[in-house]
Parts: structure tokens; C-alpha cells; sequence
């Protein structure tokens, strides 16, 4: 029973002499077994740390905080635990804990708050982008129109003038430079490179109306998808 005391004595005047700087070098720290409540026991047990309510012992096998309840009330002596002590460090712990959760919650729930607001700013801006990209295709849709009505005009007209008998002998030409020529049946040299120039005409007609159909395609694809971010962002 003296070696026990002894040994308590020990780690008792080891705690108040600041048994912290011994961490760095446990090999020059007296070790002494301690057997908890439980029967449980740390071997070459040095002491870390002390609260209030507990100690922090490290042993053998690593280290772990025992609540001096679980501790001899010979060692709880020595130690000078106080129930009353320990009592109200807990409850303080506990409010400081509470108060910890509670701040945490409270961060968390202004960052999802930030981040709700982010995205919803985020879909605003890619939504006014997209209704500008719609625009910016309703305009050109329109323009491509204008210009294939412009076209199939010319077109419409040429075929019609560009080629004409005046008499079973000649052949009146009237070409997009505003003069006019005459050429007899037989110059078909002549008639089919006039006639050529309007194929070529017809081809670029069908191209713009192609652009047109192209647009129209896009247009309708962007205004669909702008529907559904709308949609998204309600």
C-alpha cells in the first residue's frame, strides 16, 4: 500500500510541476501503473494533462483521458479532484459546446444561403445571356429574310427579262447592268452564258433560303432551351 501511495504521490507532484514539457522526452518521466475502476490498467501511465473533471494520462500502449469517477478515490485525493468543481466545468463545457454547434449551424446556414444566392445570380446572368443570343438570331433570321426576298425577286424578274424573244429571229437579253443586248438565235454562245449568270442566281437563292431555314432551326433550339432555364429558375 506505501509503494501505491508512493507511486500516486508521484504523478501528482509530476502534474503540478508541469508535466507538459516532459511530452517531448517520456524516457526521462517516472512510470507507474495506474488500475482504473474497471479494472483496467495503464501501463508506465505518466501524466499529460489535468482538468477539472479528469486526466490525461499517457501509457504504454498511447494515451487517453480518465474521469477521475473512474479513478480510486485514493488517486481522486491526490489529485484533488472536486465533484462540485467538476461539475460546473462540465456544464460549462457542454454550454461551450452548444455554443460551438450553434455558431457552426449558424455559419453553415449563411454559406447555404450565400450559395443559394451565387446560383440564383449565376442562372439570372445565363439566362439574360441566352435571351440575348435569341435576339441577336431573331435579328439575323430576320435580315437572311429581307435579303432571300430580295433575292427571289431578282430571281423572279430576271428569269422573266433576262430572256426574251422580241421576234423569231433575235433575242432580247436584259442582264443586272441595266444594258440591253441584242443577239440572234443562233449566237448561243451568247444565250448560254446569259443563262448561266441566272442558275447562278438561282443557286444563291437556294443558299440564302437554306440560311433561312438554318436560322429558323437555331432560333427555335435557343428559345426552347431559354424556356426550360426559366423554367429551372422559378
Amino acid at each position: 500500500m506505501k509503494n501505491h501511495t508512493v507511486h500516486f504521490a508521484v504523478l501528482a507532484a509530476l502534474l503540478f510541476a508541469g508535466t507538459a514539457v516532459f511530452a517531448a522526452d517520456t524516457a526521462k518521466v517516472e512510470k507507474h501503473d495506474v488500475t482504473l475502476k474497471s479494472g483496467k490498467v495503464l501501463k508506465d501511465a505518466y501524466v499529460l494533462d489535468r482538468k477539472p473533471n479528469g486526466i490525461t494520462f499517457g501509457y504504454k500502449d498511447g494515451c487517453s483521458f480518465v474521469r477521475f469517477t473512474d479513478l480510486s478515490e485514493k488517486v481522486q485525493k491526490y489529485f484533488n479532484y472536486d465533484p462540485e468543481e467538476a461539475a460546473n466545468y462540465e456544464k460549462k463545457m457542454e454550454a461551450q459546446k452548444k455554443a460551438n454547434q450553434k455558431a457552426a449551424e449558424k455559419q453553415k446556414a449563411k454559406e447555404q444561403k450565400q450559395k443559394a444566392e451565387q446560383d440564383k445570380r449565376n442562372k439570372e446572368r445565363r439566362i439574360e445571356q441566352q435571351e440575348q443570343t435569341v435576339r441577336k438570331l431573331e435579328l439575323q433570321l430576320e435580315e437572311a429574310k429581307k435579303r432571300l426576298s430580295t433575292m427571289e425577286k431578282t430571281v423572279s424578274q430576271d428569269r422573266g427579262a433576262l430572256v426574251s424573244t422580241l421576234n423569231d429571229n433575235q433575242v432580247r437579253i436584259d442582264n443586272p447592268w441595266g444594258f440591253r443586248v441584242k443577239t440572234s438565235n443562233n449566237n448561243g454562245a451568247v444565250r448560254n452564258k446569259l443563262l448561266k449568270e441566272v442558275d447562278t442566281l438561282g443557286v444563291k437563292r437556294d443558299n440564302q433560303a437554306q440560311d433561312v431555314i438554318d436560322l429558323q432551326l437555331k432560333l427555335e433550339s435557343a428559345q426552347k432551351t431559354l424556356e426550360k432555364m426559366k423554367e429551372s429558375n422559378d
